[in-house]
């Protein structure tokens, strides 16, 4: 394979259907929506890529999408945290660890046998699925939080350097790199030949077929989820946005009872979100209107996860909760060992989920009982990745774990 820069730059178009990194470089201000107006390469018009490539055009903004894989954070661009058909493990050991140089908050993504997860030793790393060997490691600069989505042959990941790097998959070269106004641990959704993340600078950025920015009022930490041609995202300004994917337009916005930290999840027409003000919404997704609430009274920093009609939520009260996604109605609940800041997974009929404690469970989906737990050391941020009977979870004691 040439690995070129300029052959690994038509394989980043090829990827995206344009230069979504591309010609990007030092844009920073993300104030103005209109596309006409923001820096570029000229190439943002939605057309096919280099060579008459067709642009990506999954509906889940991935490649290799099928449920073998984990290609992107919370699973797909909607953040559901389900792969109807994935696997994990039952009564588990600790099939490898794979230390790193710092804490891992980052939650790992399955590629086409091999896990990809950043570290605060401001690496990204490559490791083999079956042992955990390094295939390579990426220096990003500046601590890496957000996750990884990917499309075509190429890793797009945000750090704490300022920007967004897409990276080869094969040999961890960068080919582009976004500059922003601040951090970015975010983790990018990439639909329809478009990525889109949130940056600490206070804005949204789009950037690809479509390309805006939108400001909030204060950080996005927040994963966007994109779904229907809208993306949600809160932000810490205590406001949740649903804005035009292809512009930037603000459609509605809900003001909640904290900030938003973690991601939404959307289904059925539906937006699940929780806050830091201990309210966990269910919000129409054109209008915004509030189809129902749950009043936990402590902080929700994780996403939810939704499957079989049934939206998943856990937060620092250290319970995980199961909800009828239409009405609200508490299904069941399971109190672990400590507060839950890992976004729980769905894989066949269990719910995966992690806490503080450093213990993960694995409980049935349907009633809430416990299957098995395994404790793995320091506090877990992350969240699971579960594919082919493994699950993948990182931890604050700097190893990714595969259990299986």
């Amino acid at each position: 394979m040439d690995g070129s820069p300029d052959a690994r730059r038509r394989r980043l178009l090829r990827a995206l259907g344009v230069g979504v990194l591309g010609g990007l470089a030092g844009c920073t201000d993300t104030g103005d929506t209109d596309a006409e107006d923001q820096p570029g390469d000229g190439s943002s018009g939605g057309g096919a890529g280099e060579g008459g490539e067709e642009p990506l055009a999954e509906d889940d903004g991935a490649a290799g999408s099928e449920t073998t894989d984990w290609p992107t954070y919370r699973a797909d661009p909607a953040n559901t945290g389900h792969r109807p058909d994935a696997s994990g493990p039952e009564d588990p050991g600790i099939a490898w660890t794979a230390e790193t140089g710092d804490s891992i908050y980052a939650s790992p993504t399955v590629f086409d046998g091999v896990v990809y997860v950043g570290s605060y030793d401001d690496r990204l790393y490559a490791l083999g699925t079956e042992s955990g060997e390094e295939t390579w490691a990426f220096e990003a600069g500046g601590n890496v939080f957000s996750s990884v989505a990917v499309a075509g042959e190429f890793a797009y990941v945000g750090s704490f350097d300022d920007g967004v790097h897409a990276i080869d998959l094969s040999d961890g070269t960068e080919a582009e790199r976004l500059e922003t106004g601040g951090p970015v641990g975010s983790s990018p959704a990439i639909v329809d030949g478009t990525l889109y993340v949130g940056c600490d600078d206070g804005s949204v950025y789009a950037r690809g077929n479509s390309e805006w920015g939108a400001e909030t009022g204060a950080e996005v930490v927040a994963s966007p989820a994109v779904s229907g041609g809208t993306v949600f995202v809160g932000s810490f300004d205590e406001v949740f946005y649903a804005l035009d994917a292809a512009t930037g337009e603000e459609l509605w916005t809900v003001e909640g009872a904290g900030e938003f930290e973690g991601p939404a999840a959307v289904s059925e027409g539906t937006v699940f979100v929780g806050d830091r003000g201990g309210v966990f919404y269910a919000l129409e997704a054109e209008t915004g209107e509030e189809r129902w609430r749950l009043e936990t009274g402590d902080w929700t920093g994780s996403g939810p996860a939704i499957a079989n009609d049934t939206v998943y939520t856990a937060n620092r009260d250290g319970n995980v909760y199961a909800l009828d996604a239409a009405t609200g109605e508490e299904r069941w609940r399971f109190r672990t060992g400590g507060e839950v800041w890992s976004s729980p997974t769905v894989a066949g009929d269990r719910v995966y989920v992690a806490n503080r404690a450093g213990s993960v469970y694995a409980l049935d989906a349907a009633e809430g009982t416990n299957q098995w737990s395994r404790s793995i050391g320091e506090v877990v941020f992350s969240s699971p990745a579960v594919v082919g009977g493994t699950l993948y979870v990182g931890s604050t004691d700097g190893s990714l774990y595969a259990l299986r």
